[in-house]
């Protein structure tokens, strides 16, 4: 069974962080930036396109989930109790979140071991 792959903004700094947040808590995802030759080959264009319409989930059996709805997949490869809380996650609280993160920084390339 392939391993769930979780596209990101690259040069996003909280985006980062979510990364390795993700890392300590969903250790079986793979995560990738959407600016990436191997997002380029796996993603449709428009979704590795600037503007960039949220994080990217390819699960395990290939679905495709995007924004709030990546996290909602996610959440089963996550530990308790934070599959639960990424399960709750609404629309307009991750839309919110996605549209503000440059509060937290951009940096001109991603800064995560790929």
């Amino acid at each position: 069974m392939a391993k769930p792959v979780l596209y990101y903004d690259g040069p996003c700094r909280l985006c980062q962080r979510s990364i390795q947040w993700v890392h300590r808590h969903a250790p079986g995802v793979a995560c990738v930036p959407l600016q990436s030759d191997e997002a380029k080959k796996a993603l449709p264009a428009a979704l590795v396109t600037p503007p960039l319409t949220g994080v990217v989930l390819i699960d395990a059996e290939g679905g495709v989930h995007v924004g709030h709805r990546a996290l909602h997949a996610l959440a089963p490869f996550a530990r308790s109790p934070w599959r639960w809380g990424l399960r709750l996650v609404p629309s307009w609280g991750y839309a919110l979140v996605a549209r503000t993160r440059w509060v937290w920084g951009r940096g001109n390339t991603c800064s995560m071991p790929q």
